[in-house]
Order: structure tokens, then C-alpha cells, then sequence
């Protein structure tokens, strides 16, 4: 009868040699934790992950190459704060080549950023106007229901449709016209009627860079990008109170 195969080390070899199969597993689970370890952000998620992979290795120390409390210097934890810091500084700054800024390296920052939440429907106007009708005094009033008392920015997004500009037009371009549409909605808010907070308004002018509707010529067809959009923000007004750099 033969005798069964077996996946073990010839007889002689040396206690520490392992399998062709033995180091494809070691091999697959070692790359399984750098993939793992590559979506960590926080210090914390590193050390608690390599000290439980010490526990399962039975391994205690850090000796330079294992990041723990007892020996953090060359880690890899401090490799990898090495690596994301210096891609932190590279994706922060671009090169500018403008003469009017000074130095070649401009800072890009997030400033008291939050999502926008969409309220009401769209407020519009009449072609090349800017004053409130009646039916979105109406919109407004129920709108400003939702968020009357809170804390949180508003953001009012005023927009045009092309050609509404005329020769007899008191605005002149299509950004006077689109901030004016938000400034309408703006002195209506914060009106006795109405009584939101001026603090808490923010004006936005898109002119007709973001239609609605594209590839319409009838006037009817271009009302909703003839609009003003509220947006209310996670960011509240205490968070404009201070300067940045404090």
C-alpha cells in the first residue's frame, strides 16, 4: 500500500523550515494586514491592531520593527505618521505662477465646511426681475418654518437665465441680477413677517452658470433657472464668532 502523502518538511530538515504551501498562507496573511493597516487614520487603530497581531504571534516588545508603548521610536506607526504627514503638506499646497501672489506656494484650507440641506422648493422669478410674487412670499413663509430658531447657517443661491439682461435693464450683467434675486429673499426673511436672523444669512451669485434646464429658448421652459435656492448648513453662527487661527 502507499504511503499517504504528506505536506510536512522532509526528515532531517531544520525545525524552522515550513511548506511551499506553509509560506504561500504566511505570505497572503502578511499582505491581508498591509492592506488592512493602509486604511487606518488614527494612531489608535494602529497600535490596537499591531499589538493584537503580537498576541496572536505571541510576540512581546516592539524591538523597532513592532509599534507599542513600551518602544514607539521607528515604528510603524511613526513610519506611516511619516508618510501621511508628508502627503497631508503635498496635497495642501498647489505651485501658482500668478505674479500677483506672492511666493509659489498657495494654501488650500477647509473652513468651517458642513453638508447643505435643501429646503423648500425653488423661489423664481419673472424674466429679468428680482421682486418677490406672491407665490414665493407663500414658499417662503413655509420654508422658513423648518429652520426658525435654530442656530445654523442659511444659504440663499441666486441664479438667471441667459439672455435676461436687456438694453433698459437696471442690472448690469447677469451676477447683479442673480445676487439681487437672493438679496430679495434675504430682506424678506429676515423681515417682521418672517423673522429669521440676518447673522444666519449667507448670499451666493451664480449668474447662469448652473441652469436647470439647458437647450430651451421659451421663456416659460428657462423659470427654473430663473431661481433662488435655500440651503441650510451644518455650520453654525458661533463658528464664525472667532477668527480662524484660534
Amino acid at each position: 500500500m502507499a504511503k499517504d502523502k504528506c505536506n510536512c518538511p522532509p526528515e532531517g530538515a531544520p525545525e524552522w523550515l515550513v511548506t511551499y504551501g506553509d509560506m504561500m498562507t504566511l505570505l497572503l496573511c502578511f499582505f491581508v494586514i498591509l492592506v488592512s493597516l493602509s486604511e487606518l487614520k488614527k494612531e489608535d487603530e494602529y497600535r490596537a491592531v499591531v499589538e493584537a497581531v503580537q498576541k496572536a504571534f505571541g510576540m512581546k516588545g516592539g524591538g523597532g520593527a513592532m509599534p507599542t508603548q513600551e518602544n514607539p521610536e521607528m515604528s510603524l506607526i511613526e513610519r506611516l505618521d511619516e508618510v501621511n504627514l508628508q502627503h497631508k503638506k503635498e496635497t495642501e499646497h498647489s505651485n501658482a505662477d500668478d505674479p500677483g501672489i506672492e511666493g509659489r506656494e498657495r494654501e488650500v484650507t477647509r473652513v468651517r465646511d458642513g453638508q447643505k440641506f435643501a429646503v423648500g422648493g425653488r423661489i423664481t422669478f419673472e424674466p429679468g426681475e428680482s421682486q418677490l410674487t406672491s407665490l414665493a412670499k407663500r414658499s417662503l413663509r413655509s420654508a422658513a418654518a423648518e429652520f426658525r430658531g435654530n442656530n445654523t447657517k442659511i444659504e440663499l443661491t441666486g441664479h438667471a437665465a441667459s439672455r435676461e439682461i436687456s438694453v433698459n435693464s437696471q442690472y448690469k450683467d447677469l451676477w447683479t441680477l442673480s445676487f439681487a434675486r437672493a438679496k430679495a429673499v434675504m430682506d424678506y426673511l429676515v423681515s417682521e413677517e418672517v423673522g429669521i436672523r440676518s447673522e444666519r444669512i449667507r448670499l451666493v451669485a451664480n449668474a447662469n452658470y448652473e441652469p436647470v434646464k439647458k437647450k430651451v429658448f421659451g421663456w416659460a421652459q428657462l423659470e427654473p433657472n430663473r431661481r433662488v435656492e435655500i440651503y441650510v448648513i451644518e455650520a453654525l453662527i458661533s463658528d464664525f464668532d472667532r477668527a480662524e487661527s484660534e
